[in-house]
């Protein structure tokens, strides 16, 4: 168990405007269903009235108890949305490895179309007026992989404009697009084919 990334996400919950405002509210509804409409109900007197009553009697108990209406839901709440992002702390980093990736990596259609981006690679594309597959990775190789219809086999490119050789991969999605994934491999000329 990382107890470091446990701590970093209470720490997140914590500043979180909403997790005050939804403990106050459902902390208002229990404090107001115990302590004012349950007494009303069963005697028909003065909530307010039996509540002050209550207090007098017992104060300790009653502060406690309004105490717990709005702990309850303040605990849970943390409890809940870090054990959800603990446990989904995987898909969370599948989901933004593309805006992490410092390489790149894009979605593009069957015609070489560019359908999604990540920012670091459209910071690239945009620097080498990149505006489709086939001019990062050449029409020979972007062929080579829409005509191969399965998710295996890498490639090598060398792109031109920026110097640098890149090892490509790609995945075919449910939706018939194609994740393209760039590593770089050098920052120098290569003796490899250019693009």
């Amino acid at each position: 168990m990382d107890f470091r990334l446990i701590q970093h996400l209470i720490s997140d919950k914590l500043r979180d405007r909403s997790t005050y405002i939804v403990a106050a509210v459902v902390g208002a509804l229990i404090s107001g269903y115990g302590q004012l409409l349950v007494p009303w109900t069963r005697s028909g007197a003065d909530p307010f009235a039996a509540f002050a009553s209550e207090f007098e009697r017992t104060p300790v108990l009653t502060v406690l108890s309004v105490f717990l209406a709005y702990a309850f839901p303040f605990f849970v709440g943390i409890y809940s949305a870090v054990a959800v992002r603990y446990n989904n702390r995987r898909l969370e980093s599948i989901a933004d490895f593309p805006e992490r990736k410092p390489d790149p990596v894009f979605r593009a259609d069957r015609d070489g179309q560019l359908v999604e981006v990540g920012a670091t690679t459209q910071e690239l594309f945009d620097k080498y007026q990149v505006d489709s597959a086939q001019k990062i990775l050449g029409d020979e190789t972007w062929a080579e992989i829409v005509s191969s219809q399965s998710n295996k086999g890498l490639s090598k490119v060398f792109f031109e404009a920026e110097r640098a050789e890149y090892l490509v991969s790609h995945a075919f999605t449910d939706d018939d697009l194609i994740n393209v994934y760039l590593t770089r491999l050098t920052d120098h000329r290569c003796g490899g084919a250019t693009h």
